[in-house]
């Protein structure tokens, strides 16, 4: 099985529309990438490896014109059926359909880690990009890939199907092989925030508590979950 069909499958076993699955962790880390897009009305947005939809329906709430990219059928249907006025697109990140439509901004939100080749991906959105328009891609941060044995194919299988692992360096080093310039980078989500149950205790409380602490934690060492990269075509 081909990594496009996994997705497909994927979305039809697990439903990831229900609201009650998202922890207060996954809920903040959302606040902060939507902050960090800096969306404005009537913006442009293709919504790269869209999954759920959380970021689209955000972003779409906040005036944007939404494209949802997707390799599953199921999930880009649930995406239209909560937000009509999203388009949606059937297809691979590495291969986007043919089209006209230029976009200010293109997200892949913890997409590179699962791709075979990056490269071709970075490639085929930078063809959608409008002169000016943004790159935003969020990765886990130096993660340590575990492989497990699969009991059908006797073949080593990567946890969470990532295939790579990435950071600062080896994200902008990619970047500007694929003719990008990296603007900034961000680190998100100490994990520190976990082993202290941060994210439970400041459910309730201001995002900009839970904002202050996470980048406050990053004084002591670099130990986040993930990497935030604003990038622009060269």
């Amino acid at each position: 099985m081909n990594y496009q069909e996994h997705y497909r499958q994927d979305a039809l076993v697990f439903d990831y529309f229900d609201a009650g699955q998202l922890s207060p962790g996954e809920l903040r880390r959302n606040r902060f990438i939507i902050d960090y897009c800096d969306i404005e009305p009537s913006m442009e947005i293709m919504d790269v490896g869209s999954g759920r939809g959380w970021f689209g329906l955000a972003a779409s709430a906040k005036g944007a014109k939404v494209t949802a990219l997707d390799l599953s059928e199921h999930n880009l249907k649930r995406i239209k059926e909560l937000d009509p006025r999203i388009d949606t697109v059937l297809g691979d990140a590495c291969q986007i359909p043919p089209g006209d439509r230029l976009y200010d901004l293109i997200v892949a939100l913890e997409v590179l880690e699962h791709i075979p080749e990056p490269a071709l991906a970075l490639a085929s959105l930078k063809l959608r990009l409008k002169p000016g328009g943004k790159l935003i891609i969020t990765v886990p941060y130096k993660e340590v890939i575990r492989s497990s044995l699969c009991i059908h194919c006797n073949q080593l299988t990567p946890q969470n199907a990532h295939l790579h692992s990435f950071d600062t360096l080896s994200m902008t080093k990619l970047l500007a092989e694929s003719g990008f310039r990296a603007i900034e980078t961000r680190l998100f989500t100490h994990k520190l925030m976990t082993v202290l149950r941060f994210y439970e205790l400041t459910a309730k409380l201001p995002y900009v508590i839970w904002y202050v602490l996470d980048r406050c934690l990053g004084l002591y060492n670099d130990k986040y979950h993930y990497l935030a990269v604003k990038a622009s075509p060269e």
